[in-house]
């Protein structure tokens, strides 16, 4: 056995040798990758380092073409593409080993930079515009992603002055908001222009501006505490008239805007509406899970019953977190053996394309309930269905290497690998590995 698989690695390892020399390097990647773990198999751990030394090679190699490919996106101005490119080749040659590292990582890292800081530049002027427009939020949008990406490392005097550009945003942002607020108060508009002050208070607090902080917040104070009671009737007129989501979203409000005012005696007050306003609404939903999961409508009465736990949630009510939790999990389970007894019939009519598909999403829907023991049955149909899909790809492949066709061979051989590792057959791993060896062979002749 031992001696029949350093046949077969050194076998995979001249395959990939021919395409490392054709300059082929992902298809000689995938063989070396093979060959080194057929070497460990066979115990040959020599053997397996000194492929693990061609394998790095062919990787950094990669590495260098899609860097060299970053450079042409770069020079025609594609700068987001070149990121995303130069990323790939950095990572790429990461997995080449120390070696690569030393010899090409700093020029590499270099380069991705250097497209970063052209990124940023190419796009501030289209956040000044959107700033000049009062766009707000769409000049904040890009600051955002340019941060992200200009961080501190890449470039430090660059980082820092985008932050200083997006506090300058949020604090124009916050004024104009404020003012807005100002205009409604004058009209006795009082709980739109409450509304305004709490966004103002929060937009201006990722400014830099200690002094306006200070202005808006007591100008919502003011606002908030002498008009408290207006907010109360309101919320219990909602609650009369059962719009529970309107009721909840206006208690938490309140809470957030008592808790920035300061005033613990409202953010007690509003904190037990609000959670009471959250149970109701939270039952209201459940009680529409009940339906549909008696219509079986399984698929939907599960995505009603997540939120009606997600609300309950909000309410702190552990008792009703934990019942909405137990017919949220009830649900899913009947969901999996519905998508389940389809897989059934499909595997009947032999159509394992799609049993596997129906098995797969069992697997995910009942993995979301926690039945470990319906997820381990459902994992081995899966499986099941996955090699029966392997096994007929491959005899397809059979055919189409008869006919001298290998390269389409190739693809189907390679497929007929994919689905044997998720079904977890070595047997059938090593020998449909071997097929698809024997087209690539043929294809490199």
């Amino acid at each position: 056995m031992g001696n029949e698989m350093i046949k077969e690695a050194k076998a995979v390892n001249k395959q990939g040798d021919k395409f490392y020399k054709n300059k082929q390097y992902t298809e000689a990647i995938k063989l070396y990758v093979e060959s080194v773990k057929l070497m460990q198999m066979a115990g040959e751990e020599k053997k397996a380092s000194k492929y693990q030394e061609e394998l790095d090679a062919a990787v950094g190699k990669q590495s260098e073409i899609l860097n060299n490919e970053a450079d042409d996106l770069y020079k025609q101005k594609l700068y987001e593409e070149a990121i995303a490119k130069y990323q790939h080749a950095y990572d790429f040659l990461q997995k080449a080993g120390e070696k690569w590292i030393k010899k090409r990582g700093k020029e590499f890292l270099k380069e991705l930079n250097k497209s970063k800081v052209a990124f940023a530049k190419q796009v501030q002027e289209t956040a000044e515009d959107h700033v000049k427009n009062h766009n707000w939020e769409e000049a904040n949008k890009i600051y955002r992603n340019v941060l992200s990406i200009v961080t501190p490392e890449v470039d430090e005097k660059m980082n820092k002055s985008m932050v200083h550009d997006q506090m300058t945003v949020y604090e124009r942002w916050a004024q104009e908001v404020n003012d807005k607020g100002d205009a409604l108060y004058k009209e006795k508009n009082f709980e739109d222009a409450i509304q305004l002050y709490s966004e103002a208070v929060r937009l201006i607090e990722k400014s830099d501006n200690e002094k306006k902080k200070k202005s808006f917040k007591k100008e919502l104070s003011k606002a908030f505490t002498e008009h408290a009671e207006e907010i109360n009737a309101l919320g219990d007129r909602l609650m009369k008239e059962k719009e529970y989501m309107k009721a909840s979203e206006l208690y938490a409000q309140s809470v957030n805007i008592a808790t920035e005012a300061g005033n613990q005696k409202l953010i007690d007050n509003y904190t037990k509406e609000m959670n009471k306003a959250f149970e109701k609404f939270a039952q209201m939903i459940n009680d529409k899970g009940d339906e549909l999961y008696k219509a079986k409508n399984y698929e939907e009465a599960a995505k009603i019953y997540e939120n009606s736990v997600e609300v309950a949630k909000e309410s702190k009510n552990k008792g009703l977190i934990k019942n909405f939790q137990k017919e949220y999990e009830k649900c899913l389970e009947k969901y999996a053996v519905e998508e389940n007894k389809l897989g059934d019939q499909f595997m009947k009519a032999k159509e394992f394309e799609k049993a596997m598909d129906k098995y797969k999403r069992s697997v995910n829907i009942v993995t979301r309930s926690g039945n470990a023991g319906k997820i381990k049955n459902f994992t081995a149909e899966y499986h099941k269905a996955c090699l029966n899909l392997a096994k007929n790809i491959n005899a397809e492949g059979d055919e189409l290497y008869k006919a001298k066709n290998y390269e389409e061979a190739y693809k189907l051989y390679d497929r007929s690998v994919e689905l044997a590792e998720i079904a977890e057959d070595k047997g059938k791993i090593r020998s449909f590995s071997k097929e698809r060896n024997k087209a690539l062979e043929k294809m490199n002749e």
